[in-house]
């Protein structure tokens, strides 16, 4: 399923690539290395002059509720409601790995986050989105149109292209190995923030974890806050 979606996207960027007179540059399914040793697979970045645009695709059906600093958005179909991931925290995550990883040689590039659904999503909350893109792929092209200043120069765009080639998955081996270590890694640090919040310690910076009511019902959140702001909810 998700695959579909990437595939939809990538279609699209294709597309723009080559009525674009070599304007944008796409690099699809990459794997970015991170400092705890664990990657960040992103769908697509594309390069331009003016930035670096990070796109998260999301291929969802029905309805879809969810607003810019939610934890978690809501997919629903007839009676039926699912929670995922707020995508635009997802892909703010890929973008802080990718800042990271690019270091302070290009700590100057802008890079702007868009989260692309596919049309059988609709959106049903009125919400303005102010950090990130929500859009669907025929809308892509005037995302980036939107950016009219150029502020990488020719040299820097070679640069910038020769390491982000470094981590493209070449082969569909490659895609195999890379993805089983992904998801392994996942799972590992998963299995140790649920261990970790049993023993009521905050997984991000240790603290004691304390139990609260809010809004929604009972939560568990870091002793430590404001300064770390982690909450797990109370099923």
């Amino acid at each position: 399923m998700g695959s579909y979606g990437e595939y939809k996207v990538r279609k699209a960027i294709k597309k723009i690539e080559a009525t674009s007179s070599g304007k944008y540059k796409a690099f699809h399914n990459l794997y970015i290395p991170k400092q705890d040793g664990s990657t960040s697979q992103m769908d697509h970045i594309i390069l331009s002059d003016q930035g670096l645009f990070v796109i998260e695709t999301k291929n969802y059906s029905g309805w879809i509720f969810g607003d810019e600093t939610s934890k978690y958005w809501t997919q629903v179909i007839y009676k039926r409601k699912e929670k995922f991931l707020n995508p635009i925290l997802q892909n703010k995550g890929h973008i802080k790995a990718l800042r990271d990883w690019l270091g302070e040689a290009f700590s100057h590039i802008p890079i702007h986050s868009v989260v692309v659904f596919l049309p059988r999503a609709k959106f049903k909350s009125d919400t303005h989105f102010v950090h990130a893109y929500v859009v669907y792929p025929k809308q892509l092209k005037q995302v980036l149109e939107q950016h009219q200043t150029k502020v990488i120069d020719r040299e820097t765009k070679q640069l910038l292209t020769q390491k982000l080639e470094t981590v493209l998955v070449k082969n569909k081996q490659q895609e195999k190995e890379m993805k089983k270590r992904h998801v392994q890694t996942i799972r590992t640090k998963q299995k140790r923030t649920e261990q970790h919040i049993q023993q009521n310690r905050c997984p991000k910076c240790g603290g004691a974890l304390v139990v609260k009511r809010g809004k929604y019902g009972k939560f568990k959140s870091c002793s430590n806050y404001p300064k770390c702001k982690f909450t797990q909810a109370i099923r």
